[in-house]
């Protein structure tokens, strides 16, 4: 297996060996606002349930997401983040052949092979904006299983803008990964949850990681017809959320204002650093509906992997994109962060490329 592939950005670890000072990190699409405030409040003081084994059915947390949704939990089943899920329905549905668009998120294809299926891909091109071709799915029916991520990552735009457009796909299994979808003010006119509760063949899965800036709690969920719940669950080991991730998920769904804020900022912010890194020789940046950026380097004598050493030594980390499939060493992806941190990314882009 071919282990570069499937690496991430926000290895602040491995960039502290080589930069020992503070690390702004640009790679990694976490909310630059942070926690919403409640959240520690929460979690200390409910510290001590670590005393016990976490509610296997994770509950409380369950009847949140229900009520946010305005859904059932019979349709929800909670996950040590959305990789577990992942590799949960690859481990319970087996298929043989999968459909891939891609460049996108490389645990697709990870899981895909780790149960023994075969991975196909539909070639998102550079050309067309990276957009999806629906034409291109009109031979779903040779393959078992589809994965979308919407918006895609790490191409920041939407593969589908209409929920209807998946009524017209036939019936093979679709996993519709939503990991950036809550950074969107108008969310709910493009979540397929609704639509997911009907399906059988319709899983969506969703994050806490980047919203609301859990990455290392490790908690998502899927919401799927309640047959599918079901099969899932039977696979699933046990205790898979911990009771800390629990709690803080719980605190995050109440923090309405924290969200809207966040909305917001991430809305203003995109739209700067996409129109600043435009105005920069040797930079191309695509269009993004989420909280980071696309980017082309256009200068010849530079790569992603050459440009991202030159920033780190200014304790400045992005993303090299040249381990996604379908794009080449002339791509980086640039997380929005604090207004300060963007203009420092910014300064030191024009140094090293003008």
């Amino acid at each position: 297996m071919d282990r570069l592939r499937f690496t991430h950005g926000g290895n602040v670890y491995q960039a502290q060996e080589e930069y020992r000072g503070k690390i702004m990190d640009f790679s990694a699409n976490i909310n630059p606002l942070g926690l919403p405030p409640q959240v520690k409040r929460e979690v200390f003081k409910d510290f001590a349930s670590i005393l016990h084994y976490p509610d296997p059915e994770a509950k409380g947390i369950k009847r949140k997401i229900a009520q946010y949704w305005g859904i059932e939990e019979k349709n929800i089943l909670m996950g040590n983040g959305s990789v577990e899920l992942i590799y949960l329905i690859m481990l319970t549905y087996r298929p043989r052949k999968v459909l891939i668009p891609s460049p996108t998120f490389s645990e697709y294809e990870r899981a895909v092979k780790e149960f023994g299926g075969t991975p196909q891909f539909l070639r998102l091109r550079e050309r067309e904006g990276f957009r999806l071709n629906h034409d291109g799915l009109s031979n779903i029916r040779e393959f078992e299983a589809i994965f979308i991520c919407n918006p895609n990552n790490p191409t920041g735009n939407l593969l589908f803008e209409k929920p209807q457009e998946v009524e017209n796909l036939p019936g093979k299994l679709m996993v519709v990964d939503e990991a950036f979808m809550d950074f969107l003010p108008q969310e709910k006119d493009y979540t397929l949850i609704w639509k997911a509760v009907k399906n059988k063949y319709l899983i969506v899965l969703r994050t806490f990681t980047k919203m609301f800036a859990l990455p290392g709690l490790r908690i998502g969920y899927l919401v799927a017809h309640k047959e599918i719940v079901s099969k899932l669950k039977g696979h699933q080991l046990p205790w898979s959320v911990n009771s800390l991730a629990q709690i803080a998920a719980e605190a995050v769904l109440e923090a309405k204002e924290h969200i809207r804020k966040t909305r917001e900022f991430i809305e203003k912010e995109r739209k700067f650093l996409f129109r600043e890194l435009g105005r920069v020789k040797g930079l191309m940046p695509y269009p993004s509906v989420t909280n980071f950026l696309l980017v082309s380097i256009e200068k010849n004598n530079m790569t992603a992997s050459s440009l991202a050493k030159k920033l780190l030594k200014y304790g400045i980390l992005i993303r090299d994109c040249s381990n996604f499939r379908s794009l080449s060493n002339k791509f980086i992806r640039i997380a929005v962060r604090a207004h300060g941190e963007n203009v420092c990314l910014l300064k030191h882009l024009k140094g090293i490329l003008e």
